[in-house]
């Protein structure tokens, strides 16, 4: 069922059984089809391929267009309402409105991201001269050139580098396996880093000072200290890298399809589905296409 029949009957129902009348109908339809429109046009063609991130990415392109916060939560309130029915009728399994708030959404500021002066200006920080600055330098490339995240960046192996295929293969358990294309930038900075640990026994790829796995707690801690010394005004954190990749995949012609599939999230479906959607060398073609420093 296409999207915009899921809304003739979704209206018919609120019709026929709610007892909504022909005005209050015409609303949920402007706002859904609306909704649907945004969708289709970043690839999306389901109800049930829609996420809390598209959402997201919908009250934000709202924002930008300088819509009210009465029409935003109007708009939240149809889709909340549209996925009650599904659920009812089981078409879909999870609901992505469980994740957004109407009052925080109204207010919420688009997320930080950064411009190549800014990336530039903020790598240029750690002192490369050094093992632990070349390892820094290493984690900034890689956050930024691949959207990983921290968790994925301090478990990575050496076993799951592919510098011949140019990808990174993440395995978060037995079923589900994660190709992340490796950038140009990035895969020169990570095999610099990986030539001076050559002789360390550990598989992990990033290190702390003894020798050790590298935390969350110390990738934060170095991070805040890279920031301070750079002199950025902007609120920076680690998912500021994150979401700078999403945007500049975006803004160069990415659909927010690919790009979610890059990030490692989920639809709903199960993960196998998604590498029928986007098989490896499309993500790898994708990437290097819309990346700039890939």
């Amino acid at each position: 069922m296409t999207m915009q029949e899921t809304i003739d009957h979704f209206i018919d129902y609120l019709m026929t059984q709610k007892g909504r009348s022909q005005n209050t109908g015409e609303s949920y339809r402007h706002d859904l089809e609306r909704c649907a429109a945004f969708f289709t046009a970043s690839g999306i063609n389901t109800w049930q391929e829609v996420d809390q991130y598209a959402v997201i990415n919908v009250i934000a392109e709202m924002k930008r267009e300088d819509c009210a916060s009465t029409t935003i939560n109007r708009t939240i309130s149809s889709l909340r309402q549209l996925y009650r029915y599904l659920l009812r009728r089981h078409e879909v399994q999870v609901n992505p409105m469980d994740y957004i708030d109407l009052e925080e959404v109204a207010t919420r500021k688009a997320p930080v991201t950064l411009s190549q002066q800014e990336i530039e200006q903020l790598f240029a920080i750690p002192d490369t001269t050094t093992v632990n600055g070349l390892r820094d330098r290493t984690l900034l490339e890689l956050m930024y050139g691949t959207g990983m995240l921290v968790s994925e960046l301090i478990n990575l192996k050496r076993s799951q580098v592919h510098f011949d295929l140019q990808i990174l293969q993440l395995q978060d358990n037995p079923r589900h396996q994660r190709i992340v294309p490796l950038g140009k930038i990035a895969k020169e900075w990570l095999a610099r880093y990986l030539r001076a640990t050559a002789g360390d026994s550990s598989d992990y790829v990033f290190l702390n000072a003894r020798g050790g796995q590298m935390t969350r707690q110390g990738v934060w801690k170095n991070f805040k200290e890279i920031v301070r010394k750079s002199g950025l005004s902007k609120k920076i954190t680690l998912q500021t890298l994150r979401h700078t990749f999403t945007a500049d995949l975006l803004k160069n012609g990415a659909s927010w399809q690919a790009v979610q599939t890059l990030l490692g999230r989920e639809t709903g479906r199960e993960s196998f589905e998604s590498y029928i959607r986007f098989n490896t060398q499309e993500l790898v073609t994708i990437y290097r296409r819309c990346h700039p420093r890939a």
